[in-house]
């Protein structure tokens, strides 16, 4: 029996220590990969930063591609752990509201990333095949809580998938113009047109009877 227990207790130490390195080797990599961008960062710059050998590098994550679509995955986790957070016993019109806010400061806060992926995305095939997926699964995420909040919100002859794809798509066009448009008003004007049409969205307590 304590030889069982000392076994489970080197399990578990080793399995923390390949956890801890992991992520040491994550943040290492977002923080290189946000100021260099990809094609200038290298496996020795990432090992050195996150003090750990290329070989360690390539046994967690195979690749720098692989690497890179994971960090950025690590990078959008806290959105999508305030998602949740704020879609948990809260009504369906406050939680719209919510939706929004965690949307709208996650990328405020995190605008000049979020832009470089966006960049990343359009210029390098390469890049494009490691984010899409990460990209798309984050976005489908996001349309679905704004779906079944709309359903919660609507009355029946609505389609809240429409809606909430509609709606997404005008975020995700927000976010787009925000790479071209000079103007520093324009995030904020652009915000509240969208505020504005979520506003006007029928609700089932004021459907008339």
């Amino acid at each position: 029996m304590k030889h069982d227990h000392e076994r489970g207790d080197f399990v578990a130490e080793r399995t923390h220590r390949k956890a801890v390195t992991r992520e040491r080797i994550l943040r290492a990599a977002m923080a290189l990969f946000s100021q260099r961008g990809f094609e200038h960062t290298t496996v020795t710059q990432i090992a050195k930063r996150a003090e750990v050998s290329r070989a360690s590098i390539f046994w967690h994550f195979g690749d720098k591609a692989t690497l890179f679509g994971e960090s950025v995955s690590q990078f959008f986790r806290p959105f999508r752990d305030q998602l949740k957070e704020n879609l948990l016993h809260v009504e369906a019109e406050q939680r719209l509201s919510q939706i929004y806010v965690v949307y709208e400061r996650f990328v405020t806060d995190n605008v000049a990333a979020i832009q470089a992926f966006v960049r990343w995305v359009m210029e390098s095939p390469d890049l494009r095949q490691a984010l899409q997926p990460v990209l798309l699964d984050l976005h489908e995420q996001f349309r679905q809580d704004v779906k079944v909040t709309l359903e919660e919100l609507l009355p029946p002859e609505y389609d809240a998938e429409a809606l909430a794809t509609g709606l997404v798509m005008l975020l995700d066009g927000n976010l787009f113009l925000g790479l071209v448009d000079p103007d520093p008003k324009g995030p904020a004007r652009r915000g509240a047109a969208v505020r504005a049409l979520a506003a006007l969205l029928p609700r089932k307590n004021t459907e008339k009877s």
